[in-house]
């Protein structure tokens, strides 16, 4: 299941968690109706808040490659440097001086 998906599924049981939510509240707090629904409203959107993190966190953007790709220049060392297509200025060192 594709990432797209997996997002729909989620969202559909948050809207489940939401409704249920919403549900008991109606059902089983002892107040006014509107009180009631209310409540049950906010805790709904507090589950499904949750829900919508830890599937975040699940889900995620896919993790990068640890191996650079094919023909990547790599450094090595303590203080080692790799540029590729850089015109600008790149200051290394520990004081941080411009050198030409």
């Amino acid at each position: 299941m594709g990432r797209t998906g997996r997002w729909l599924l989620v969202i559909a049981g948050a809207l489940m968690v939401f409704g249920v939510c919403v549900w008991l509240g109606d059902v089983l707090l002892p107040w006014d109706q509107a009180t009631r629904i209310g409540t049950g409203a906010g805790a709904g959107a507090v589950i499904a808040g949750v829900l919508g993190a830890w599937a975040s966190a699940q889900i995620g953007s896919p993790t990068p490659s640890p191996t650079p790709p094919a023909g990547a220049q790599t450094a090595s060392g303590e203080r080692a440097v790799v540029t590729q297509d850089n015109s600008g200025i790149i200051i290394t060192g520990d004081n941080g001086s411009v050198q030409r």
